[in-house]
């Protein structure tokens, strides 16, 4: 019988969305697109906002910054290779960065979704008792 850190590491527990078109980027071409694992979006986190000191009279200043192409970039694939459509991350934010605001922003919606990031704790909770059933004690 497997170890439950084996049974956690072989979990696929990362959802994804087929067949989702951008026809403003490529006519008749289909993507997936990936939920990101919890690191991925640990990282997004730490890098959302950015403390900078003014001085010692006014503090602290927060700076947000968004990030949503680098996470669309970590999530777009080809459907039919299942390959990143941006394998190099820092050309994919480049590219990005300069398209539409509404399909990169709805992207990362998506992604959010599929990561299970738009869900409160409470919700998580919820959704995984109901996964597992009558088993539980």
């Amino acid at each position: 019988m497997a170890s439950l850190k084996d049974l956690i590491r072989q979990a696929s527990d990362v959802k994804h969305q087929d067949d989702v078109e951008i026809p403003e980027w490529a006519p008749g071409a289909l993507f997936r697109v990936t939920g990101l694992p919890s690191g991925d979006w640990e990282e997004y986190h730490n890098k959302l906002s950015k403390m900078t000191k003014r001085d010692e009279a006014s503090g602290v200043e927060m700076t947000i910054r968004s990030r949503k192409a680098e996470i669309v970039a970590k999530a777009l694939r080809d459907q039919e290779t299942g390959e990143l459509v941006f394998p190099d991350l820092r050309e994919g934010i480049s590219i990005l960065s300069k398209r539409s605001a509404g399909i990169v922003g709805g992207l990362f919606v998506l992604v959010r979704h599929l990561s299970d990031e738009d869900r409160d704790f409470m919700q998580k909770v919820k959704a995984a008792e109901e996964d597992f059933g009558d088993g539980q004690s």
